[in-house]
């Protein structure tokens, strides 16, 4: 697995590049443009969230006695410019983005990084894809004003480094969709003598991939697909005595289908370890006095919207489950989380948004949860 990586880009330029792959200068003039939005969000919890600007899920009564907040925040602000250029019979473009969420004061906010890389698209339907973006898995998101987009309640996927390959195939009127990319692995630091990251420790690159339908039943648009990966984190031996492999998995499906006025979506996924996809409701890896095992759950969400003018409403649910057998004593056992906003569209770029949302949190050993959280949002895109 250590040459996965390599194996992708050679492939991919060596079958789809043929003999512009190796053109080193672009034949057209870059064309850039800026995008993004100035996003405010305030809300209103009735018992204690984490972390309070955003809802993952709701905190114990027994860690902490539950109160009311009130967040007011502008970090959810992003800025990104795309570039576009042609090589040869290659279209290329390149992204960039970032928003406010990297800590630091809340009226100074830190710059973080979402999305940076170049993706590469022939004629044959072939493209490679470098830098930092989404993840293959679990493609969908839902329409929430709150930022975690159901993660750690049902939605699973994040962004990281990655080399990406895929392939987009004309089948009658049905359009295939395949995805492959070798992306990094991203660990954790549990301290210890011999601290570090167990994903770049583990050595090799984490692979997932995607296959998917598309197509237009009566002028209506349907996806879906399934989708799965594989990657491992290495943990020293100052844990368990001696170094050892942790699998992270996981495999899924999901449905997007578009009825103009109407539309649903949803993803149901299970797997192991899945902490640094937002699965598990952040409960990765178990480590006990002499072992350390993977924590498996199951989850998913389901959304449906409705309108196709300036004022659209959306609702749905959200449940992440982890298995209560991989759990240590006061960790997060079950998490779901129920929504539904309203969002006008004003003309000019500016828009309004209201959404109320359910949270429960139940605990190993510790006394269940609950939350109503309020949110308004006013934005503005350029």
């Amino acid at each position: 697995m250590r040459r996965v990586a390599v194996c992708f880009v050679v492939a991919g330029l060596t079958l789809v590049g043929g003999p512009h792959a190796a053109r080193a200068q672009s034949e057209s003039s870059p064309e850039l443009a800026w995008y993004g939005y100035v996003k405010l969000d305030a809300s209103w919890d009735e018992a204690l969230v984490n972390t309070g600007n955003f809802a993952r899920w709701v905190v114990s009564p027994d860690i902490e006695d539950p109160h009311a907040s009130l967040n007011l925040t502008a970090r959810q602000t992003r800025l990104g410019f795309r570039v576009r250029s042609e090589a040869g019979n290659a279209q290329l473009s390149g992204l960039w983005e970032a928003d406010f969420y990297a800590g630091a004061a809340e009226n100074k906010n830190g710059l973080q990084v979402r999305q940076a890389y170049v993706n590469i698209v022939w004629p044959s339907g072939w493209e490679i894809l470098v830098g930092q973006t989404a993840d293959v898995i679990s493609p969908l998101v839902p329409t929430t004003l709150n930022y975690t987009v159901a993660w750690w309640a049902g939605n699973i996927g994040y962004r990281r480094p990655q080399v990406r390959v895929s392939r987009v195939q004309k089948l009658g009127s049905v359009i295939l969709d395949l995805r492959a990319a070798a992306a990094r692995t991203i660990g954790d630091d549990f301290g210890g003598d011999d601290p570090g990251d167990t994903g770049t420790a583990s050595g090799v690159p984490t692979v997932e991939g995607l296959a998917g339908l598309r197509f237009s039943p009566g002028g209506h648009s349907i996806s879906l697909g399934a989708y799965a990966h594989r990657g491992r984190e290495n943990l020293g031996d100052e844990f368990t005595g001696s170094s050892i492999d942790i699998a992270s998995s996981s495999w899924g499906g999901y449905l997007e289908a578009d009825f103009g006025a109407v539309r649903v979506s949803g993803e149901m996924w299970t797997g192991s370890n899945l902490d640094d996809y937002f699965g598990g409701i952040g409960e990765g890896i178990t480590i006990g006095p002499d072992s350390a095992i993977g924590v498996s759950a199951t989850g998913g969400w389901a959304q449906i919207g409705l309108g196709d003018g300036a004022t659209r409403a959306h609702g749905g649910f959200g449940i992440d489950d982890p298995d209560d057998d991989d759990l240590a004593q006061g960790s997060r056992r079950r998490n779901s989380t129920t929504w539904g906003n309203v969002i006008h569209d004003f003309g000019g770029g500016l828009s309004v948004g209201l959404e109320y949302s359910y949270w429960q949190t139940s605990y190993v050993g510790l006394v269940e949860a609950t939350s109503s959280r309020v949110q308004m949002s006013v934005l503005y895109s350029f």
